[in-house]
């Protein structure tokens, strides 16, 4: 283990699947060595400084004035004192961090694409792809994530004994919505439902169902509408304020089905480790970033991906394939983030 404690500020803009990756980056370096966590709360004022930070950062190289972020974010006060290393996620956090980081003296973390800011402006750059040309880049096959395996384990287990019944399997629905160039009619809600329906009757399952807050109050209203009832274990639904308990219903399911809008909730259930299954509805334009992805998932054996239209027909296309990903532990990760910062591991 490192003797010292290192000072971590972990930039959170508040979105989950961001906060998720940062807080999955200290968790594994948690695993290899004893971390002073503090988190800073910011949200960036207008989309237009993304250009305006991106030129400044990528035609300088001193420290900037500390005063000046202000004015392209809001933020809580920073922490007094002095940090180690600055942590975060997302596109939106990337000049915060890189801006921090040359005022502090810190190293610096971030998980996500640089949309055209240099990478010299990190210590690790953390990516499914390859950076070309930047050698602090650290290629994952999984983004990391807040999922522990154990406490999937543990929790999932006592989830299974609370539901206990009829003795039926569980799987799991996770729903997103509109966003990532995927799009939602009420048509393609109405298939969601009637694919649950379908395959809790051919299956002999009963479903965990999850809503988010893309979802929306349409799309839950078709679903409660079209599920039936006796098919549905337990449903959490976002337009209701229920928290949803990610690793109980993950270390419960069998299989897991996952909208393919939700890049978080995909990465998610693959590093729990469970067969992953992403529904395409209708209106679907991923980025080539997005797409590109996905088709790494796929290639992998990660995730198999199948089109509501198809599958609303057909729900013999589902044959319970097995697609478990390949878990890479957090203390390696750790390991591996120290090595790249280089620090020490005694």
């Amino acid at each position: 283990m490192v003797s010292e404690r290192k000072r971590v500020w972990l930039l959170s803009d508040g979105q989950p699947g961001h906060d998720s990756r940062s807080q999955g980056i200290v968790h594994a370096l948690a695993e290899v060595m004893p971390l002073d966590v503090q988190v800073v709360e910011l949200k960036m004022r207008m989309g237009l400084a993304r250009n305006a930070l991106r030129y400044l950062l990528n035609h300088t190289h001193g420290p900037l004035p500390p005063g000046l972020l202000k004015l392209f974010y809001r933020m809580n006060s920073l922490p007094e004192g002095q940090c180690d290393l600055i942590v975060s996620a997302g596109g939106k956090t990337s000049f915060a961090n890189a801006w921090l980081a040359r005022r502090s003296g810190a190293k610096n973390i971030f998980a996500g694409t640089l949309r055209r800011l240099q990478a010299r402006q990190f210590s690790v750059v953390m990516t499914l792809e390859p950076v070309p040309g930047a050698n602090n880049n650290l290629v994952v096959p999984l983004l990391p994530t807040t999922i522990d395996l154990k406490s999937v384990a543990e929790q999932g287990e006592c989830l299974r004994k609370e539901l206990a019944g009829d003795g039926r399997r569980y799987w799991l629905m996770l729903l997103g919505g509109k966003g990532a160039g995927y799009g939602y009619r009420q048509r393609d809600w109405m298939y969601i439902a009637r694919i649950m329906n379908r395959l809790a009757d051919r299956h002999g399952i009963r479903w965990l169902l999850a809503t988010s807050r893309r979802t929306g109050a349409v799309g839950e209203q078709m679903l409660r509408r079209y599920i039936n009832t006796d098919c549905l274990a337990r449903a959490c639904w976002s337009e209701s304020g229920e928290k949803f308990q990610a690793q109980a219903c993950l270390g419960a399911s069998d299989q897991v089905f996952v909208t393919e809008d939700s890049m978080t909730m995909l990465t998610e259930a693959m590093s729990a480790q469970r067969p992953v299954y992403s529904l395409r509805p209708e209106h679907a334009l991923p980025d080539n970033r997005y797409e590109q992805a996905l088709l790494n998932y796929v290639d992998a054996g990660r995730l198999c991906r199948l089109s509501l239209a198809e599958l609303v027909e057909r729900p013999e296309l589902f044959d319970e394939r097995r697609y478990r990903p390949e878990h890479l532990p957090d203390s390696q990760l750790g390991k591996d983030l120290v090595c790249r910062l280089g620090w020490s591991v005694n």
